[in-house]
């Protein structure tokens, strides 16, 4: 079990490594502008950053007060992924696998699951007027044709368009809506309020 011992000389340079490998991958990946997904992904990087740094300072603080070896964690998610790949019937390489799926979760975590969660929906594009295609929106108001979770199917003017809640908001099919901008080539709509009775 000494084998295991949390040891400073190693699992301190080991985890700043690691820290500067998310940090660069970081900085990298929210400058592509490719990013298919309805958020600002470069607005959320300095947050991002010291959202990885906490987590790997947690890790390395329960690793000391159980005086674990931070680098078991490393041979653990090898390990994880070996066994994943063995039963899919995969080869032993596939164990960086478990690395690769720790480190996805752990980017989607710090960000905000930009991709994971808030993709946008595919659609028949048949029926779907893409971003592209829908010219100067802001401003015009329409009805909801899906939920919007946050993006989803708005027809606006007898032509139904893809876009994405302004505020995160989850909106619910049949409501009205007005364009007020456009993020990452998405229209952005809020909600109208709702119309008040006097009589």
């Amino acid at each position: 079990m000494e084998k295991l011992a949390f040891a400073p000389m190693i699992d301190l340079p080991l985890a700043g490594i690691t820290v500067s490998a998310f940090v660069w991958h970081f900085n990298r990946w929210a400058g592509h502008h490719d990013i298919d997904t309805s958020i600002d992904v470069a607005s959320r990087l300095p947050v991002a950053r010291l959202r990885v740094i906490a987590l790997f300072v947690c890790a390395l603080l329960v690793c000391w007060l159980v005086n674990f070896a931070f680098w078991s964690i490393f041979a653990l998610l090898l390990g994880i992924g070996m066994a994943v790949a063995l039963v899919t019937g995969g080869d032993v390489d596939g164990g960086v696998f478990g690395l690769w799926a720790a480190a996805y979760l752990i980017r989607e975590w710090s960000f905000g699951f930009p991709q994971l969660v808030l993709h946008p929906q595919t659609h028949d594009t048949g029926s779907i007027a893409s971003p592209a295609d829908t010219g100067e929106l802001v401003g015009k108001s329409g009805v909801t044709t899906s939920q919007l979770r946050p993006t989803g199917d708005v027809e606006i003017d007898g032509v139904i368009y893809s876009v994405a809640s302004a505020d995160g908001q989850l909106l619910d099919s049949g409501a009205r809506v007005t364009v007020t901008s456009y993020r990452n080539g998405h229209p952005c709509v809020s909600p109208m309020p709702e119309p008040h009775d006097d009589g």
